[in-house]
């Protein structure tokens, strides 16, 4: 452990030579540049050498490596970090592999300019032809002349051992490096010369699947808007992996961008519903004070009586129209004899007045045919209002719980007994009483599956403008036939029989609740039919401004006949749009402009419902079977409401959450460098933003800008809550939690108790969490915009507001996280067990590519960059810069070596493993740790490197070839950006702990035991209850927990005591962790004992084992005996790590010592702590298994043949150092016994026999179960049954 001085002060400083001995990563990186320049003319002055030695017997080539030595003084320090040799050895590979790639591309590209000189005397047409055919043969020959040239050039590196190749990282192959000794002459450099060729030969197969991804990833970046109608196959198959990760999917861009601009008009006319609503709820509640309401017992009622005259006021005369005067007077008076003020009396009209402008602009929008909006203007009467006013219960009150949603009143459902007997005998129909109630129940029940009544009833309106009698007559030959539908029942009944169905269903008379599903409902069929609208304007343009040159994908998307669509989108499936639009257009007010078009498919899926992607595992096909029904049931209720419950719990409901969601938020702004701007624009932004936020009253104009905000796509798309708002959809909890439903704080009134309070609350924690998240894209929005107009004004570019104002949002859509741009398929990803929150990490991927992009074009454009050399330094602050220098901070700060950091990081959680970790040391000298990672957006694009870095470090401890830290890393790196797509989700997680982990968390935590199970099944189905609800509850419980046992200074059930500073910065995302090394250790000892017994079941167990599986030779029993004792050493090597880690740290090893002694491992720790390696050898009893098998088939035993190999290798074994490299050759053992006999085995019975040591098994007593304790710690179950079967106790 590093030498430490305690300073009066009572703080840890360090001796100054360790402190300057370190070296951090920037120079490191840059040295690897330095020092792998260097090594590109070593590598050709070796190759030199090497030929020479090769000839002459000569030690040329170590005298040249010993001279490069002495003159790189780079490589030292390159060679101290991951990123260090990681630059090092991709310049030695770049710099003469792509020189090679040029030069070779030169001499093809000469070879071609003389072949088109020979083409000057053709006819033009002809040249032009044979030139084609010329490059695309001479395009074919330049790549693998380049690939050759590249390959030449790689045999020119200078550190081949050391870089390594693929066949050395599986150690087998014909790439798989020779051993060199360094002794020098003509031997060693055969070794090395043949090294060198396998070294480049690897590059001619990696570098044409390299190139082809690259062409692939350029095709989606450079020509993503038509690369699917390309004819190349290989733009197809990229197409089809890129349109299902990408915003748009497989629709054209312009469809796309129509497609959001009717999103973002839809969430306008929400807002303007909402603020409408809030306005008559916050004035009424005005009149009614909290103390006089608590007081008068009629206060209730009087409020609901002015809801109800002002919902009749509402609708009051024709609507294009102001507000009767003679209603207005009445109900003003009205208000003021309820103690309305007139500034509320005003207020009040206002907001009525605005909603019936809005309603008649939205009908305006809701047709593209003249004459059928003037019969709808002449209708603004009652039938149409009776529609636009109509909100019932029935569709509102809905829960999970059957006793909590609505139910009729008895007069209600008696009432409309009554109107079905009365209707039926008019109809020759006679009903007893049990068949009315059946109608009646029928009516209920598929009501209450509506979300509300479907579309406006146009046709009815139409077909009665001459006559407004009831249609009842005719409509009751079909109901009493027939099926029962509630919207008929309401749209074709008037009079005291429509006011019966009102009551049947519970009409809610409020304008509150009117006005905003009367908005809801007119703006989503006026803003979809807009979108067709502009979409046939669109494709008229696109047609006109079409050449014969255009191409494909580019000359309109909508077309008349099929064949012509094929010719205009080559290489798609063409299909008629109608079928796929049948929702939107059903009724014969509402004109489509694309009827009777062709398109493709992808365009019509993209217009048409785009959520169906696994919408079979929770909602069932019409005409499915009672199980088909049943599963889908349970897939819903039992594994996506928990799902969604609980991440409801952990986001919205959770004030932990809210606070890291706030401050998390603040690396969007630091990404794209708008912290570099100047403060005053900055503070102003941020300033501004806050005062749009929509949490509580905000001023019209404040209203009016947030509504432009919606428009433009820049607000309202939280990532976290999008996910959870549609998973809650698929569950159908989005009318039953009303978390969706901006309505639901209007409500607190209208409904009583818990119920009320709970959607109110739910409401706030909503609007609060969108505002965290808009905040910042406000600010943003508002500081593009500002260094646009700058920079534009400064160069005399013209610009519009408008442009101004599309730039800078199309800027922040793409570069901060935004639900919108989502894509299908990972949003579909919800609807699986797995994964939480899957559409953050792909959003931060898409926006962090799309900074880098923004980043290079503003850099390119000289009006813009320094926008883009401000926003590509903010980038790699985010990514690189601030963690990494933040974590160097905190090591000055607090005296933490590198080496104390390493050892730190041994005891980390899994899942903190690959994060950027700051140490801190508390008074008394210990470590603790804070996660940076957790409370980093960017987390997700950094955690890839870091994984790969952390892989190629481990690898340089271990002295392994560069390659293969490389590509352990690069798989680890791909498992912990897959990792939120496929790890289970926070409620699937606990309930595997119960039904596959056997009552342990994956951490090892033990639930419950086997004997709990079997002895006290009360308490063991208690924990699992408990562990089931810690998933799911909100408030962040286990952090609120601890804060207070923190400030109580009592322990948690595991006897811990927690510090409240620690807890406190938990708030924010940056919980303080300590470390405990000797707690810690219990876990790495068992998860030594069980690597023990996985080693040892590499030589007896498992398909490969040497006891089955067909005949064995006695090569294959040296082999599996080698690869059980790889395993075991470093598997003894990781333990040897923790123990040292331990020391390092300053760790009381006495009581680390203790924890082996308890587990009467005390042997291992010695032996351990001593360097010593004590290889696995086949036991007695797995000798005397061959032997039997030789008795029961009569053939010679492999074993005996290998037995002297064996031994051998064991003392070679036993002389390993755990600094040394497991480095054993099969082939070295083998020469000395040619004359082996090739004994072989018949198959066997499926039986993994015992594999322990006879020294280990007698450690011990043996106990009731037959075994010593050390037996059932480290051997398999096989090995186990095999020992009772010896000791004739099976």
């Amino acid at each position: 452990m590093a030498e430490q001085i305690i300073d009066p002060e009572g703080f840890t400083s360090l001796r100054d030579e360790e402190i300057n001995s370190e070296t951090n990563a920037f120079s490191s990186a840059m040295a690897g540049v330095v020092s792998g320049l260097i090594k590109v003319p070593e590598g050709v002055v070796s190759l030199g050498a090497e030929l020479i030695d090769l000839g002459f017997d000569t030690n040329l080539a170590i005298d040249v490596e010993k001279a490069f030595d002495k003159f790189n003084v780079f490589e030292d320090i390159a060679d101290d970090t991951a990123i260090g040799r990681l630059t090092e050895g991709l310049v030695q590979i770049g710099v003469p592999g792509g020189i090679g790639f040029k030069l070779a591309s030169k001499a093809i590209k000469a070879k071609k300019a003389g072949n088109y000189m020979n083409l000057k005397g053709m006819n033009l047409q002809k040249a032009a032809k044979k030139a084609d055919e010329f490059n695309k043969k001479i395009g074919k020959k330049k790549f693998i002349a380049g690939v050759a040239g590249g390959a030449v050039g790689e045999a020119f590196v200078a550190d081949v051992e050391d870089l390594g190749t693929f066949g050395d990282m599986f150690e087998a192959g014909p790439t798989d490096l020779s051993e060199v000794t360094d002794e020098g002459g003509s031997e060693d450099a055969g070794k090395k010369l043949l090294n060198r060729l396998k070294f480049g030969s690897e590059s001619l197969f990696i570098t044409p699947f390299v190139y082809g991804v690259g062409k692939g990833l350029k095709a989606a970046a450079t020509r993503g808007k038509n690369i699917e109608f390309s004819n190349s196959q290989l733009d197809k198959q990229f197409n089809k992996v890129f349109s299902a990760l990408r915003a748009r999917g497989a629709k054209p861009q312009s469809i796309f961008e129509a497609k959001m601009a009717e999103k973002g008009a839809t969430m306008a006319d929400t807002n303007r519903a909402m603020e409408l609503v809030k306005t008559i709820d916050s004035e009424v509640d005005s009149m009614f004070p909290v103390v006089k309401s608590m007081l008068d017992k009629t206060a209730d009622k009087r409020k609901a009586d002015i809801y109800k005259q002002l919902n009749d006021v509402l609708f009051e005369g024709s609507l294009d129209k102001a507000i009767p005067s003679s209603s207005a007077k009445t109900i003003s008076k009205f208000l003021k004899d309820n103690n309305a003020s007139d500034e509320s009396i005003e207020k009040i009209f206002e907001a009525l007045g605005g909603a019936r402008e809005t309603f008649v602009d939205l009908i305006n929008s809701t047709s593209n045919a003249p004459k059928d909006i003037e019969t709808l203007k002449s209708l603004m009467g009652k039938r149409v209002k009776d529609y636009l006013g109509s909100t019932y219960r029935i569709f509102e009150d809905k829960s999970m719980l059957p006793f909590l949603s609505y139910t009729p009143t008895e007069e209600a459902i008696k009432g409309t007994k009554e109107f079905f007997k009365r209707y039926g005998k008019e109809n020759g129909r006679n009903l007893t009483d049990f068949q009315a109630q059946t109608m009646v129940d029928t009516v209920v029940k598929s009501a209450a599956k509506q979300k509300s009544p479907p579309g406006l009833p146009y046709k009815y309106v139409k077909d009665t403008v001459a006559d407004e009698g009831p249609q009842i007559d005719k409509f009751f030959k079909k109901v009493v036939t027939d099926e029962i539908r509630p919207e008929r029942l309401l749209a074709e009944t008037s009079g005291k029989d429509r006011k019966v169905i009102e009551e049947l269903f519970g009409k809610i008379e409020d304008p509150r609740f009117s006005i905003y599903n009367s908005m809801t409902k007119l703006s989503a069929i006026a803003r979809k039919n807009e979108l067709f609208e502009n979409l046939a304007k669109q494709d008229e343009a696109i047609k006109k401004a079409a050449t014969a040159t255009t191409p494909g994908g580019s000359r309109g998307f909508f077309f008349d006949e099929p064949l012509e669509a094929a010719e205009a989108l080559p290489n798609q499936e063409i299909v008629e749009l109608d079928k796929y639009l049948t929702t939107f257009f059903r009724d014969e007010f509402t004109v489509n402009p694309l009827a009777g078009k062709f398109t493709t498919k992808a365009i019509a899926e993209g217009l048409g419902d785009s959520s169906k992607t696994l919408k079979f595992l929770f909602e069932a096909r019409e005409g499915a079977t009672g199980v088909e029904k049943g599963l889908t049931w349970g897939y819903r209720n039992l594994v996506l409401f928990p799902k969604a419950a609980s991440q409801v719990a952990k986001t919205i409901l959770a004030p932990v959450t809210h606070f890291r969601n706030l401050f998390s938020a603040t690396g969007f702004s630091a990404g794209n460098g708008i912290f570099f701007e100047n403060p005053a624009v900055v503070g102003k932004a941020f300033k501004d933003a806050f005062g749009k936020l929509q949490v509580g009253t905000r001023s019209a104009e404040a209203n009016e800008a947030y509504r432009e905000l919606l428009e433009l796509g820049v607000v309202n798309s939280q990532v976290q809550l999008g996910d959870i708002k549609n998973l809650l959809t698929d569950v159908r909890m989005g009318e039953n939690l009303n978390i969706a439903k901006p309505l639901e704080s209007m409500m607190k009134k209208l409904t009583s108790g818990t119920a009320r309070k709970a959607k109110s609350f739910m409401k706030g924690a909503e609007d609060l969490y969108t505002a965290e998240d808009d905040l910042f894209k406000i600010a943003n929005y508002a500081v593009e915009m500002q260094r646009l107009r700058n920079a534009y004004t400064k160069v005399g570019r013209k610009f519009t507001e408008r442009s101004l104002k599309e730039e800078a949002a199309d800027i922040v859509r793409n570069t901060v996280p935004n639900y919108a741009y989502v894509s299908d398929t990972v949003r579909a990803l919800r609807r699986l067990p797995l994964g939480t929150f899957m559409s953050f990490p792909s959003e931060i991927m898409r926006t962090t590519t799309n900074i880098a992009q923004r980043s290079i074009k503003e850099i390119r454009d000289p009006a813009l960059r320094s926008i883009g050399i401000k926003r590509l330094l903010g980038l790699t602050t985010v990514l690189g810069a601030a963690p990494y220098g933040i974590q160097k901070g905190f090591q000055g700060l607090y005296n933490v070596t590198n080496e104390e950091l390493s050892a730190l990081k041994q005891f980390l959680p899994e899942w903190s493993k690959n994060s950027t970790i700051l140490p801190i040391r508390d008074e008394d000298g210990n470590l603790k740790y804070v996660d940076f990672s957790h409370g980093n957006a960017y987390d997700t694009a950094i955690r890839p490197l870091q994984t790969l870095l952390n892989n190629i470090q481990a690898g340089m401890e271990d002295e392994d070839i560069l390659i293969k830290g490389v590509m352990k890393g690069m798989a680890e790196a791909a498992g912990e950006l897959a990792s939120p797509f496929i790890s289970e989700a926070i409620y699937t997680e606990a309930m595997l702990d119960i039904i596959t982990r056997g009552g342990r968390t994956r951490e090892g935590r033990q639930i419950y035991t086997d004997a709990q199970l079997k002895n006290e099944p009360g308490t063991a189905i208690k924990n699992m209850t408990e562990h089931l609800a810690k998933a799911m509850l909100p408030f962040s419980y286990p952090q609120i927990t601890r804060l207070y046992q923190s400030a109580t200074d009592k322990p948690s059930e595991r006897g811990e005591f927690f510090e409240l500073p620690d807890e406190l910065w938990g708030f924010a995302g940056y919980r303080v962790v300590p470390i405990d090394p000797v707690r810690s250790m219990g876990f790495k000892i068992s998860g030594y004992q069980r690597g023990t017994r996985e080693a040892r079941a590499l030589f007896t167990g498992g398909s490969e084992s040497v006891l089955k599986g067909g005949p064995k030779t006695a090569r294959e029993v040296v082999e599996r005996f080698i690869i059980a004792n790889k395993a075991k050493f470093n598997n003894d090597k990781d333990m040897l790590r923790n123990i040292t880690a331990a020391d390092t740290l300053g760790t009381d090893m006495d009581a680390v010592r203790n924890e082996f002694r308890e587990r009467q491992l005390i042997n291992v720790y010695n032996r351990l702590n001593n360097d010593v390696f004590t290889p696995y050898f086949p036991s007695e009893g797995i000798q005397r298994e061959f032997r039997q098998i030789e008795e029961n088939i009569g053939v010679p035993n492999p074993f005996d043949d290998a037995r002297d190999i064996l031994l051998d290798i064991q003392d070679d074994l036993r002389d390993l150092s755990f600094d040394d490299e497991f480095d054993i050759d099969i082939e070295e053992y083998f020469p000395s016994y040619d004359d082996m006999s090739q004994s072989m085995i018949p198959d066997t019975p499926d039986v993994n026999p015992a594999n322990f040591n006879t020294a280990t098994l007698n450690q011990g007593t043996v106990g009731t179960t037959g075994l010593t304790s050390t037996e059932q710690a480290l051997l398999t179950p096989e090995e186990q049954a095999i020992r009772l079967r010896q000791r004739g106790m099976a």
